[in-house]
């Protein structure tokens, strides 16, 4: 099974980040995205499971998708996730009858997220896959860059986080800047109890 490496950091200054991203040797055009997630739980618990209706495009205006259902096995430290992923897709339109049916099923929305901004990929080294990185507006929080490994091979992943804080260092953005909660904690601190 896949592990994901990533990380996310706060960012003050976009424009100026979008700019250093797009400086990097190699990087590729930027991608618009377009990503609103729904997070499923059972009443009073953390969630366990997202579905994602993901958008991209070389423009805001001719973005195509796809629905995203995403089950994640999580750890983080030092604000470097490493999780095991199980995932599949469906067409877009199948968003509300998916929804209906896990509500039928008991779950509960745990709470909901949209994300919006430019999907980048990069080789940062040779030894490892390619990079992706996004920079994003997530809706009542901010600006943040994201950069995540996918790795078949567990034995990278220490590299793969070395590799993960040398480029965060190299854009200009202090480790402090660093994000060690996940989003979904941090909006549900946000969001008005009912």
């Amino acid at each position: 099974m896949a592990l994901e490496v990533e990380l996310k950091a706060h960012v003050a200054e976009p424009l100026l980040l979008q700019q250093r991203i797009e400086a990097l040797a190699g990087i590729s055009l930027a991608r618009c995205e377009l990503k609103e997630d729904t997070y499923l739980s059972l009443e009073g618990e953390d969630a366990l499971f997202r579905i994602r209706a993901e958008q991209t495009g070389r423009s805001f205006e001719s973005m195509e998708g796809s629905l995203v259902f995403t089950y994640k096995n999580k750890a983080i430290k030092d604000g470097i996730e490493v999780n095991e992923e199980v995932e599949f897709t469906s067409t877009s339109d199948q968003g509300g009858a998916a929804l209906q049916f896990f509500l039928s099923l008991g779950y509960v929305t745990y709470i909901t997220k949209t994300k919006k901004g430019f999907l980048y990929t990069y080789t940062a080294s040779k030894d490892l896959p390619q990079l992706t990185i996004e920079l994003v507006e997530i809706a009542t929080l901010g600006w943040f860059i994201e950069m995540e490994f996918v790795l078949e091979d567990h034995s990278r992943v220490n590299l793969a986080k070395k590799t993960l804080l040398d480029l965060l260092t190299q854009l200009g953005i202090k480790h402090s800047k660093i994000e060690r909660e996940y989003y979904m904690h941090l909006l549900k601190k946000k969001k008005p109890e009912a």
